[in-house]
């Protein structure tokens, strides 16, 4: 049995569409099992259903994304009772319920009319609608104000969201001023949406890029929190250097990230010629913010409201890009056990900067022999020793007589360091290292540490 046959048709759209093009037709002969459930309870119940969105452009340019969302002339009341545990109102004021699929959740949301944007995010009412071209027409771009009957196989596009993909174009659906009014986010969606990946980088048409310069206050607005989904998404783009240029040019980089106001033009290019999908977010921050003090920069990722994790692992990164490993071997073994996965890509772009002769946070240029840092990094053995320390503090205790505190504990991470610096298997090669370092005298405060830098 095929797709087509499992489809039911709901009630037929109130607007001219067109045959799917054969990448929509692909995209519908793969869609899941329980989305067609979906689809063909709201069908058999008399409504209309169609899949609508960003899951349709993004099946016409051939990037699937599993995401899918549907619209429908179902209002949010009956999409719960014809889907009872299965249904969650996420935002049913607005229409919207998720729906649970057996691999994943869909979003339905009723075809609706509607009020003013007093917050510019959400509309001060609503009322539902049956029109699918009135849904669409609110919708923020015009490739993203397309739909699919997939019952029918037909594309409906009233505003050309199509040709504006081949042209390389980001439109507003209607007026751009009214549409940065309802929503400032949908400024910062407009950049991200010009980085289409390998297709290469979009334009902005002409009255919606004036109109995203002009009402950049309505970005006072937005919650930070939603600002930086978005913002984060430009940031992972293959082609974000090109799109932050164009933001600080625009001045709304400072409705974000304003230290990047400042930073260098060198210093952004030499981020788009380099950047590649090995950089996770906290190394792209990290780079950009390099110029930056530490303090700054842990007061700049502070007023973003990152989660703790990526504050803690991208201020780390930035701050050990001020530091070229000794060019040795028991050096970068230290330096490759405390950077683990991060010990290449912070090599590589540690290379960047001293070649491009960068200021690390706000000081000088970094210092130290590079080349010969990479040829001793490039001839490394794999790390043989285990990661654990082969001996504990007991074990230090009965040969040294160190009662437990700090010099039981220093002497501990001493040790651990030497284990690391020459690759120890065994635990006998502890001991011999043991006879012969001076634990018994000095500030153990002042003992080396197993630590990078």
């Amino acid at each position: 049995m095929t797709i087509t046959q499992q489809l039911d048709f709901g009630r037929e759209a109130a607007l001219a569409g067109t045959p799917c093009p054969e990448p929509l037709i692909r995209w519908i002969e793969t869609l899941p099992v329980d989305l067609i459930e979906i689809h063909n309870k709201i069908a058999e119940s008399g409504h209309g259903v169609w899949v609508v969105g960003g899951c349709v452009r993004d099946a016409l340019l051939g990037v699937l994304n599993g995401d899918i969302d549907l619209c429908s002339t179902c209002t949010p009341e009956k999409v719960m009772e014809l889907f009872k545990e299965q249904a969650i109102p996420t935002g049913i004021e607005f229409g919207t319920v998720t729906i649970k699929g057996e691999n994943q959740h869909y979003e339905l949301t009723t075809l609706r009319s509607e009020g003013m944007y007093r917050d510019g995010r959400r509309p001060d009412q609503v009322t539902w609608g049956t029109s699918l071209e009135e849904d669409l027409s609110r919708r923020d771009f015009t490739f993203n104000s397309m739909a699919v009957d997939l019952a029918r196989r037909l594309l409906y596009d009233p505003f050309n969201g199509t040709k504006d993909m081949e042209e390389h174009i980001v439109r507003a659906v209607g007026d751009p001023m009214q549409r940065c009014d309802e929503d400032g986010l949908r400024i910062f969606r407009a950049y991200r949406f010009l980085d289409r990946g390998q297709l290469g980088l979009w334009n902005l048409e002409g009255t919606l890029h004036r109109a995203m310069q002009s009402k950049q206050p309505i970005l006072a607005k937005v919650a930070i929190e939603r600002k930086w989904t978005e913002f984060r998404k430009i940031m992972m783009g293959r082609n974000a250097a090109e799109v932050l240029n164009l933001m600080i040019e625009d001045g709304t980089i400072q409705h974000i990230m304003p230290s990047l106001r400042f930073i260098s033009s060198e210093l952004l290019a030499l981020f788009g010629k380099h950047v590649n999908d090995s950089w996770l977010l906290k190394h792209r921050l990290g780079f950009l913010l390099v110029e930056f003090s530490r303090a700054e920069v842990k007061r700049t990722l502070g007023d973003l409201k990152l989660s703790k994790s990526l504050l803690n692992e991208t201020i780390r990164f930035h701050r050990n890009l001020g530091t070229i490993p000794g060019a040795h071997t028991s050096s970068l073994r230290v330096f490759r056990y405390c950077l683990g996965e991060d010990a290449p890509l912070h090599l590589e772009i540690q290379g960047l900067l001293y070649h491009e002769s960068v200021k690390v946070h706000g000081q000088g240029v970094l210092e130290g022999n590079m080349s010969e840092v990479k040829h001793k990094w490039s001839s490394l053995d794999p790390q043989q020793t285990p990661n654990e320390s082969l001996v504990n503090g007991h074990w230090i205790m009965m040969r040294t007589g160190v009662e437990k505190g700090v010099r039981l504990g220093r002497l501990k991470n001493w040790l651990h360091r030497l284990q690391i610096e020459h690759d120890i298997t065994e635990v006998n090669g502890i001991e011999q290292h043991l006879s012969r370092i001076p634990w018994q005298h000095g500030d153990p405060l002042k003992w080396p540490q197993l630590h990078f830098p």
